[in-house]
């Protein structure tokens, strides 16, 4: 079922970046498919349950900067494709600056 309308609080953005992250296992250099300021998609060979906290270390090599935050499994999708998206919990006032100023490079390089 599709649906004609977007739900998303805040616009997301398709990149080429990595992150690390912790759940049940310790993962690294994780492709992000597409970021917001409310969280992220990746894709991964080792899904997290929904639910699952995680803890995340995103870099942004153009900025030299990189943002640690926590986050939630938010949704888990299997087959055909095995991503998740991941909501962010608690954006601190430096990576809120961080991850806004990298959007705002993101969207003027369209």
């Amino acid at each position: 079922m599709t649906t004609t309308t977007d739900q998303r609080k805040y616009p997301r953005f398709e990149l080429e970046a990595f992150v690390d992250y912790t759940g049940k296992e310790f993962l690294l250099n994780h492709r992000i498919y597409d970021i917001s300021m409310g969280g992220m998609r990746l894709k991964t060979g080792e899904l997290e349950e929904e639910g699952i906290e995680v803890d995340l270390m995103i870099s942004f090599p153009d900025m030299d900067a990189v943002i640690e935050v926590k986050g939630e499994v938010a949704w888990v999708k299997r087959m055909p494709e095995r991503e998740m998206g991941i909501k962010f919990k608690n954006l601190g006032i430096r990576e809120h600056r961080l991850l806004q100023e990298y959007l705002k490079r993101v969207e003027e390089r369209k």
